[in-house]
């Protein structure tokens, strides 16, 4: 029988790696950004061809708008209701052997999530001859899962070069020659490990390079003229500014005695001036001040914050950082520079529930499991809303009479506090009764009532 002539492009696609890509949505998001989204099809395209992209969570939750953006760049959604704990997560590592069964073709295994349930996953795909690629916040992963992948990608590192932030007009920024960079990256590379060490984390090299890469993503590691991570770990070694203890590949970094006390010093300097940093976007945000670059560089300077000092050249630089800290967020808008918005660690919203929940929601309500405190923190993301924001909608008096007269028609006594909260929320925001019930409702249906407006 005659064959068809191969085409350049099919050879091209064979000569490509053909991978898998299993997306545990409700740990790795884009930050609800298009732009890192289409950053990471690029690359998936670039590098591989894909035989399927599958993406799992519960997606009548706060990770719809997630879902939207891993569906516009061709993930098939996976929905897994989350009533069992890890449900998601088993789903992911049953569809990943499935395909390992009846796809031998398919070489690479991207697994996008930094949970430790899929390190056996990670061995048992290795030890069939594949590839695994891990992506996630390398701050949210054991180093051992890390270490494990054949190959690791932090989300952020997605996102484009147009997002880079330029020297705001009268700033003098002064140019960064490859030996400047090289003396701000070990001071860097230093706070890295001292911030491990704090966390009661390992330091291997590989892990360490991740974290050092993540919190500072202005530095311009690896381009032409300046040292990669690597050569910045090796220097620091051979100058016996940082040692490794124990054995490859779990050989852990640490501080030698003559830079210790310094690096922990300059790492308390640094945290106390993101902290400032966070207090004053939260602040003007609270306010309904404009929180663009130029204004909140601005207040920066008015309170005497002298970013340069801790070794940042431009105010631009200082942000990305505090954002990878997750101190702040950098939020795309379409036709201007990105504004500043204030952002909340899992902890603080944890602690809010622990000190508010029954002086909000009553006696005998309880503090919601740790999805529902993810979707908090997701909600007030999506509905541009600070804490203090939420607090001042819980108390308006005017909006528990409506929630009040909600219970009322709907034959209720109380509905759960997460989605109290979005009511609040979207009634303190100027929405509708009908608008807000409809969201609210969806929020509602796996618990098997709705509300409806008096």
């Amino acid at each position: 029988m005659p064959t068809r002539s191969r085409g350049p492009l099919e050879d091209d696609l064979d000569r490509k790696p053909r991978a898998a890509v299993f997306w545990d949505a409700e740990n790795v998001t884009f930050k609800d950004e298009r732009s890192i989204a289409e950053e990471f099809r690029k690359w998936i395209e670039d590098k591989y061809t894909p035989d399927t992209l599958l993406a799992f969570a519960d997606w009548n939750g706060p990770y719809r708008d997630q879902g939207r953006l891993l569906y516009r760049i061709g993930f098939d959604l996976i929905h897994v209701p989350d009533e069992l704990k890890d449900s998601a997560d088993c789903q992911m590592a049953a569809y990943a052997i499935d395909w390992l069964l009846r796809s031998p073709r398919t070489s690479t295994y991207i697994l996008a999530s930094g949970d430790a349930v899929f390190e056996p996953l990670t061995l048992a795909l290795q030890k069939q001859g594949k590839e695994v690629v891990v992506i996630s916040n390398p701050l949210t992963t054991r180093p051992e899962t890390i270490l494990r992948a054949d190959d690791y990608r932090d989300i952020d590192s997605f996102r484009p070069t147009i997002l880079k932030l330029e020297t705001i007009e009268d700033e003098k920024a002064q140019k960064m020659t490859p030996e400047m960079t090289r003396n701000v990256a070990f001071r860097r590379l230093q706070e890295a490990i001292t911030k491990l060490k704090k966390l009661g984390r390992k330091t291997p090299k590989k892990y360490v390079k991740a974290v050092a890469e993540h919190l500072n993503p202005g530095l311009k590691m690896g381009e032409e003229g300046y040292d990669t991570w690597e050569q910045i770990i090796s220097k620091a070694l051979s100058e016996r500014l940082v040692a490794l203890e124990g054995e490859e590949p779990y050989a852990e970094l640490v501080l030698t005695k003559k830079v210790a006390k310094i690096s922990e010093d300059e790492t308390e300097s640094l945290e106390k001036m993101m902290q400032k940093f966070r207090d004053i976007v939260e602040k003007m945000h609270e306010r309904g001040e404009h929180t663009g670059m130029e204004s909140v560089v601005h207040k920066v300077r008015e309170e005497n914050l002298d970013y340069t000092e801790l070794g940042y050249n431009k105010f631009g630089d200082f942000a990305r950082a505090a954002e990878s800290r997750d101190l702040i967020r950098i939020v795309e808008r379409d036709d201007s520079p990105p504004a500043l918005k204030p952002a909340y660690s899992f902890d603080r919203m944890l602690e809010w529930y622990q000190n508010n929940t029954r002086k909000f929601f009553g006696k005998g309500a309880k503090v919601p499991s740790d999805r529902f405190i993810k979707r908090t923190l997701r909600m007030l993301y999506k509905y541009d809303t600070s804490i203090s924001e939420m607090e001042e909608y819980l108390r308006d008096p005017d909006i528990r009479e409506v929630y009040n007269q909600i219970l009322n028609a709907s034959g209720l006594s109380f509905i759960p506090p997460y989605e109290q909260i979005l009511l609040s929320i979207l009634l303190g925001k100027g929405w509708g009764c009908e608008r807000s019930i409809e969201v609210v409702n969806q929020e509602l249906s796996p618990l098997g009532y709705e509300i409806e407006c008096p």
